[in-house]
């Protein structure tokens, strides 16, 4: 079993850190708690583009430090299944409580595809480099639309969908984590030096179960607080 990079689950724990704390802001105003204006708001917005480009950094990153030395298809497909499985989970769910704005493409969804897109692309550091700066570039000057493809389909999707992930530019985005995911392969962890207990990363460690699982046990305590201050 390869030793673990500290580095990649500091950045992981930190990204699934602020998330939390991003959903924990959009639930109270969800409950009318508060009258911030999240996620689209000035800050909110840039607060979750800062989350979306840690985690999938860490996408990249973990496809190479998983799988640069003997790529397992048997593990990679059963990653994949497990990510795309919670992902349906997650629009099924929306689409029956959230119909006007149901995920159909969020984050579970993205990164599905991108490691699909980007798996063949894992011992190519520099051609990952190069393509992530096409795939930015091409999305800042306006050839390729944050909606693309689902503008080329016809199908009922909302207009506004809650946690909508674009496929240009945060593909790019996991092509730097490629990239940097061979200089941490090299032996680079400056974290390592610091001795970080294994506890402060242990949600890094957990992403997944952490990301499924918050979301629930947020809107169960809020609905009931909020059940019982109505009903008082």
């Amino acid at each position: 079993m390869q030793n673990r990079n500290i580095t990649l689950d500091a950045i992981r724990t930190l990204a699934i850190v602020l998330m939390v704390v991003f959903h924990f802001a959009y639930d109270l105003r969800f409950f009318g708690w508060v009258d911030w204006n999240v996620p689209n708001g000035k800050g909110w917005r840039e607060f979750r583009y800062v989350i979306l480009t840690l985690f999938f950094v860490s996408v990249g990153a973990s496809l190479v430090l998983g799988n640069y030395r003997k790529f397992s298809l048997k593990m990679f497909l059963l990653r994949l299944f497990s990510i795309a499985f919670w992902a349906a989970v997650i629009s099924l769910f929306t689409y029956y409580f959230f119909n006007a704005n149901w995920i159909f493409f969020g984050v579970l969804h993205f990164i599905a595809v991108a490691s699909v897109l980007c798996v063949p692309l894992i011992r190519k550091p520099i051609l990952s480099l190069l393509l992530g700066f096409v795939a930015v570039t091409l999305f800042n000057i306006g050839l390729v639309s944050s909606k693309w493809p689902f503008n080329l389909i016809s199908l009922s999707l909302p207009h506004s969908p809650n946690d909508y992930v674009a496929i240009f530019p945060w593909i790019g985005v996991v092509l730097f984590g490629i990239a940097i995911g061979h200089v941490l392969k090299s032996g680079f962890d400056p974290f390592a030096k610091w001795n970080i207990p294994n506890k402060l990363t242990l949600l890094g460690r957990h992403s997944l179960a952490v990301y499924i699982l918050h979301q629930p046990i947020f809107f169960v305590l809020f609905g009931t607080i909020y059940w019982l201050s109505s009903s008082v």
